[in-house]
């Protein structure tokens, strides 16, 4: 508060301007881009004396870091009109003339600069762009001097100092994650990637020598037609500069996305461009009344693990995102940022009913449709049935999974769920041009081709050759070129696969994915899991529906399964008996060889 009756007390009495600088002027108030000085002092004065209460006073919370730019190309006293040289002149003035209340105790960021002219207030070089005044101030007349250890430049902010060493001292320099090129520095990377990566046409997919070719190609050949839409995903956008971040994510390597159905001469849905695409603003309300007034959770899933729907956080299992959920977001609201990023027709939001319940009445519900009617019948929820793809319930059943469509299959774990949910009970009408496959959204095929099908992703250094996960490229070196390219971090040796230098690791380094009961190695963190739950834990949640014997998990349950079939799958070719196990089977050949042996 000290801070800021200071700084009112200056704005109020004096014409100094308080301004920011993003590449063009910015008004210290309402942040409005200006790009004359003129303009500037024109339009900061329009907005009247300031108050302790403004938000542009109330977020200066940094003190000697929260740096405050200031103009005094023309210093007077607004109070008595007397004219000043300098900033100390005139705050003395305040002190002593006017009998004003500055704290000089309390520590002020000002830098002061002259924009009448842009001359620097200690040499009097002059300079034709603000931003060059402001690096020839932090450069050479710095109030606080922080010097690289590396090449002795100077710095006036430890900001300016890390993003310095950040762009320019990086060990092994800045190597091009697409061609083995080297740099020396970040910002010569970004260009090169500009220049020779990112130059394909997102519309023709005409490669371009560079970015200013491509620049010029797009205007004569691809004219703007006014809309703000995506030329490769066709997702339409409110504002140029949201499409210009989304261009920057979707036209990297993924050139062409993929092709719809019809345009191969399929029969979508004829009537589809009659009918009436269900609300952004209904879909959403639809999601937060079921989380609302049910006890249904909502999730996400990204890389195998269980997401938390509100942020983000990442769980292991069902069980802590379910009970992380219940105990910090016990409420959703429409304004919520994870229910703003369902933005299309499309949004699906993942719900778990394992325990499915009405919360305004405590009546249990056996699926989500007997959920639905219950709520818009007894409690009159404004929830549209009409839209059917807002909402896809499973049932987070640990290691006892079932597909919601067909119950008879049931998976141990999520991912593979999906899978078959995808694959089986999807209406898939996206092609992947690359390898075939179909998908239900444009998001999943974007994934897809980034994953599997993205351009020198993982390249032969050798032949050029190129693969789309390391392990592949590490096989592909060893065998084809007798490279062993997995090297070790912690010695010389190298190794032909990933799984051999995991395995080196472990013997010779003891690093790996250790057990917290017994101490034991792993090369994967999913083993190490397994094991603990199979040897320390003693789990068995798979339960035989015939004999009720339990059992760690479903490939077990499946071997047992045979014993109730009573099929013997597995026969001798030689005396014809039947066994129910391959091993057996196998066990039995064995004899045989024994006795073929000796003639």
């Amino acid at each position: 508060m000290r801070r800021r009756n200071n700084l009112q007390l200056l704005f109020n009495n004096t014409t100094i301007i308080p301004f920011k600088w993003r590449g063009r002027y910015l008004c210290f108030y309402c942040s409005k881009d200006i790009s004359e000085y003129s303009e500037l002092k024109k339009h900061t004065k329009s907005h009247g004396h300031c108050s302790t209460m403004d938000h542009s006073l109330k977020v200066l919370k940094g003190g000697q870091n929260m740096e405050i730019k200031i103009d005094i190309s023309e210093i007077t006293c607004e109070i008595c009109n007397e004219e000043f040289s300098n900033f100390d002149d005139v705050l003395n003035h305040l002190l002593f003339k006017h009998k004003l209340e500055y704290d000089r105790d309390v520590e002020m960021a000002l830098e002061e600069y002259r924009l009448v002219d842009l001359g620097c207030l200690v040499c009097d070089e002059k300079f034709t762009y603000f931003g060059y005044l402001v690096s020839h101030v932090n450069s050479n007349h710095p109030k606080n001097c922080l010097i690289c250890d590396k090449c002795d430049q100077k710095f006036n902010k430890k900001r300016d100092l890390f993003s310095h060493i950040k762009n320019y001292h990086r060990e092994g320099g800045y190597v091009c994650d697409v061609c083995p090129q080297s740099f020396s520095s970040l910002n010569i990377l970004r260009k090169h990637r500009t220049n020779r990566h990112l130059t394909r046409c997102s519309v023709c997919f005409l490669r371009l020598p560079s970015a200013v070719l491509k620049q010029k190609h797009m205007e004569i050949e691809h004219p703007d037609d006014g809309s703000l839409q995506c030329d490769i995903c066709y997702k339409d956008f409110h504002t140029k500069q949201g499409l210009k971040m989304h261009l920057r994510k979707c036209k990297g390597d993924i050139f062409e996305i993929g092709v719809k159905k019809d345009e191969y001469g399929m029969d979508l849905d004829n009537d589809y461009e009659g009918t009436k695409r269900p609300s952004v603003k209904q879909i959403r309300e639809n999601i937060v009344i079921v989380i609302n007034m049910s006890t249904a959770i909502p999730f996400n899933f990204y890389k195998n693990k269980f997401n938390c729907f509100y942020c983000s956080q990442d769980f292991p299992d069902s069980d802590t995102m379910r009970e992380h959920t219940l105990n910090q977001h016990p409420v959703c609201d429409v304004k919520e940022k994870c229910i703003r990023k369902c933005r299309e027709s499309v949004a699906c939001v993942k719900i778990d009913i394992s325990t499915l319940a009405c919360k305004v009445c405590f009546e249990s519900m056996s699926d989500l449709d007997n959920l639905l009617d219950h709520l818009i019948t007894k409690h009159q929820a404004n929830y549209d049935k009409s839209i059917t793809t807002c909402l896809q319930p499973y049932k987070l059943i640990k290691d006892h999974m079932a597909c919601p469509n067909c119950p008879s299959e049931v998976f141990r774990f999520f991912g593979t769920l999906l899978k078959h949910m995808n694959n089986e009970h999807t209406n898939n009408n996206i092609i992947c041009v690359y390898c075939g496959q179909t998908f239900r959204r444009d998001q999943n095929l974007r994934v897809h081709i980034w994953r599997h099908h993205r351009d020198g992703r993982f390249k032969c250094s050798i032949c050029n050759a190129e693969c789309n996960i390391p392990s592949r490229l590490y096989m592909h070196m060893a065998k084809a070129h007798g490279v062993k390219a997995a090297k070790c971090p912690k010695c010389p040796e190298s190794f032909a696969t990933q799984y051999l230098r995991q395995k080196h690791l472990i013997e010779a380094h003891d690093s790996g994915h250790k057990c917290s009961y017994c101490g034991k190695l792993f090369t994967r963190n999913s083993f190490m899991r397994d094991h603990i739950r199979r040897t320390h834990l003693k789990e068995k949640n798979v339960e035989c529906s015939i004999c009720s014997m339990k059992f760690f998990n479903n490939i077990l349950l499946r071997r047992h399964m045979v014993k109730h079939s009573g099929e013997k799958n597995f026969h001798c070719d030689m005396c014809g008996e039947r066994f129910y196990w391959r091993k057996s089977l196998r066990t039995h050949m064995s004899r045989h060889n024994k006795q073929i042996s000796p003639m």
